[in-house]
């Protein structure tokens, strides 16, 4: 974290830790129907003044029945206050300092409030999108006959996978009378910049009947279900005394650390749920841009799907997928699998990050939007050097031509129309218990094609399990193809070396050479390990009886420490061959 980034953040936790620790003072006097509150209050709901408060205040404060039910459409319009946090304005989208649209169906199931679509992937075509969480519904003494809700929303930057989390709370009742809604960023997974949206704006609440009422609430309690049970980080030492904290997220700072999990014996171990106004009330419904987990957790996913429905796929080769790069001689004899390893034997530097951090990446296509723009770079961006299969270079336009690739063969296999995230990885994802979050994934503007390289969004729950069912579940071959599950998880040497030291880099994941680097050489030298990778720092480690992750927008990325405590003083399995 830069110095000017961790300043302005620790000024803002200090204020509203004041905020905090007044607001406890202030709702400190009971009733039936909960505490009476002097943060977000009645008069506040009602009126149009624009100030920021404690987390506490958003936060459902009992779990009786509410007089009012909500059902219906949520519009919200207006301008919030908007101040950046950190980060140069030019880094900023055009507009900005403009809330962007917001019109969601909830439902409301008990204390719960519901909306009916959750997928978080980018809507309309400004500078930003939002879209809401589940949150809750229930009444207080001062608020007039009216129910008081609550619920996480998470804006989504176009073109990007920065996402930026915030709170809303309103009034309402049955009739649609509606206040004002207060919404108020509090947390961000965005190393470019991080800003603040407060204030009251205008909210229309049209009441109706949800044709798919009983399906949401199903959908949301089978996703409940599959929620791993959680404890504090700290309580891991109940379990395993020996374990040393201070190895564990070391690298990263307090204020950056987004979410942070060790799953050991089926409990998830976790801390990270702190924000710049206090602890986030509707945390496991907090989400995150994971960038380049995306690499993992589509683009391997989709080709080990595609594989074990269509033995061969992998072995397809781009050209006859991907028409930007059919007539081009950079890419014969080029798969699907060599693009997954990122092994096309097309780049223009042999060092490593020096394409992936090039002008003419940035230009040719991170910046376009469409699938043509950004097919076209990816196809003609960089020089043949090599043989395909014998060099790696970390190139993010390798795996979304994967997902070109599969995208194509979807259509042509499932029929027109069909499309390889909704119809292959979004019943995946079902089936293993991610969250309706995962659904959303940044797409083209033109042809809405799920980005093969980055653009998920996710929780931390979706993260642990779906490490878990890859480690323990997806050899079965019910879903994926058992032998590249194999590969991933295998301590042997896979892939090819990552020109950084101490890695590999295979089939969308990175290979960490622990043997080498750490206290699992007592597994052999050459032992290796499977590791998720995002941009920020984003880390998720798979041992055979214990994972981590941890998800920052700090840059940190320690883990060695955590890996030697864990074989150390968790469990010393050692990865099978």
């Amino acid at each position: 974290m830069t110095p000017t980034k961790k300043l302005k953040r620790i000024l803002i936790m200090l204020t509203a830790t004041l905020i905090f620790s007044c607001s406890m003072a202030d709702l400190s006097s009971h009733s039936a129907q909960g505490t009476y509150r002097q943060q977000a209050t009645y008069e506040h709901l009602m009126g149009n003044a624009s100030q920021t408060f404690s987390t506490q205040a958003f936060a459902q404060k009992n779990s009786l029945q509410p007089g009012n039910r909500f059902s219906g459409s949520l519009r919200i319009s207006g301008s919030p206050v908007f101040s950046q946090n950190y980060g140069k304005t030019d880094d900023l989208p055009i507009d900005y300092a403009i809330w962007p649209p917001f019109d969601y169906e909830f439902i409301q199931d008990g204390n719960r409030l519901i909306p009916t679509d959750r997928g978080h992937g980018f809507v309309g075509s400004g500078a930003w999108s939002v879209s809401a969480g589940v949150g809750a519904v229930w009444d207080e003494a001062d608020d007039n006959g009216y129910s008081r809700a609550a619920f996480p929303y998470t804006i989504k930057q176009n073109n990007a996978n920065c996402e930026h989390n915030g709170l809303a709370t309103f009034l309402f009742k049955n009739d649609g009378s509606i206040s004002k809604v207060h919404v108020q960023n509090v947390a961000e997974t965005c190393i470019f910049y991080g800003f603040e949206f407060y204030g009251n704006l205008n909210a229309t609440y049209t009441p109706h009947a949800i044709s798919n009422a009983a399906t949401v609430i199903r959908d949301r309690n089978i996703e409940e279900s599959h929620w791993l049970p959680a404890k504090p980080l700290a309580d891991l030492t109940i379990e395993f005394p020996r374990v040393d904290l201070r190895n564990y997220g070391y690298a990263i700072d307090a204020d950056d650390m987004n979410g942070y999990g060790i799953l050991v014996k089926g409990t998830s171990y976790t801390e990270g749920c702190t924000t710049r106004y206090g602890t986030h009330p509707y945390c496991k419904d907090k989400t995150i841009g994971v960038y380049s987990f995306t690499k993992s957790m589509y683009a391997f996913m989709i080709v080990a799907a595609l594989e074990h429905r269509y033995p061969g796929f992998k072995q397809e080769l781009i050209k006859d997928l991907v028409p930007e790069c059919a007539n081009d001689s950079r890419w014969d004899g080029v798969t699907v699998e060599h693009a997954l390893d990122m092994a096309t034997g097309n780049y223009a530097s042999a060092n490593y990050g020096a394409d992936e951090d090039s002008t003419a990446i940035v230009t040719g296509f991170f910046n376009p939007t469409t699938r043509r723009a950004r097919a076209e770079f990816a196809c003609t961006g960089w020089p043949k050097k090599v043989a395909p299969g014998t060099y790696h270079v970390y190139h993010t336009t390798d795996t979304e031509l994967v997902g070109c690739a599969a995208a194509a063969f979807a259509n042509m296999k499932l029929g027109s129309g069909a499309e390889a995230f909704d119809d292959v990885i979004v019943p995946i994802f079902d089936a293993i218990g991610l969250s309706h979050y995962a659904r959303g994934i940044q797409r083209t503007s033109d042809t809405q094609d799920a980005w093969g390289g980055y653009g998920l969004s996710v929780t931390l729950n979706d993260v642990l399990r779906f490490a878990k069912y890859l480690r323990d579940d997806a050899i079965n071959g019910k879903l994926l193809d058992p032998a590249m599950v194999k590969e991933v998880l295998s301590g042997s040497q896979h892939g090819l070396y990552a020109q950084l030291t101490h890695f590999h880099y295979d089939n969308g994941f990175w290979r960490f050479h622990a043997g080498a680097a750490s206290a699992i050489r007592a597994c052999g030298d050459l032992t290796q390990i499977p590791v998720m990778s995002g941009y920020g720092g984003h880390t998720t480690i798979i041992l055979p009886d214990v994972i981590i992750a941890q998800l920052t927008d700090g840059g940190g990325v320690g883990f060695l420490n955590t890996i030697n405590d864990v074989f150390n003083n968790i469990s010393d399995a050692c990865p099978a061959n």
